[in-house]
């Protein structure tokens, strides 16, 4: 049994030196940093740096929307896209940025409302990195 548990660690181990020399020289290596942004994703501390020429978009339920969002976030989701798109068109100013977000990192609705509005001639449009959740807890920590 000895023997088995040895050849196993050892086959282990000689997949590793391999595994790891791929993962240092790949080009397109994911990397481990909580601050890598995906294409189209913007940072929070970016997006505000910007001010008042931002127009934040929620790309969450309405209901969701109603209950709190970002200040003079306009409400802009895939559900009620006809109806909701005027309303984004009066406040949006044309070459203003446009940072969407929806739920969370893992919500794909802010992401799919940017692509729709790119695809409607909205740019520059950016996806908020960790979305509804990475804002509320930034201005929680800023509150104390």
């Amino acid at each position: 049994m000895r023997t088995l548990v040895r050849q196993i660690l050892a086959l282990c181990g000689l997949a590793l030196v391999p595994a790891l020399g791929a993962m240092a020289i790949h080009p397109r290596h994911p990397g481990w940093d909580p601050n890598r942004l995906a294409e189209g994703e913007i940072l929070l501390s970016k997006a505000e740096g910007l001010g008042r020429s931002v127009l934040w978009v929620d790309a969450r339920s309405e209901k969701e929307h109603q209950a709190e969002h970002i200040p003079g976030a306009v409400a802009l989701n895939e559900d009620r896209w006809d109806s909701l798109l005027g309303p984004f068109l009066e406040q949006w100013i044309p070459g203003q940025t446009v940072v969407v977000y929806c739920d969370s990192r893992l919500c794909n609705a802010g992401r799919s409302v940017a692509k729709r509005l790119q695809e409607s001639g909205v740019a520059p449009v950016y996806v908020l990195k960790g979305g509804w959740e990475a804002w509320r807890q930034a201005h929680e920590k800023k509150r104390g």
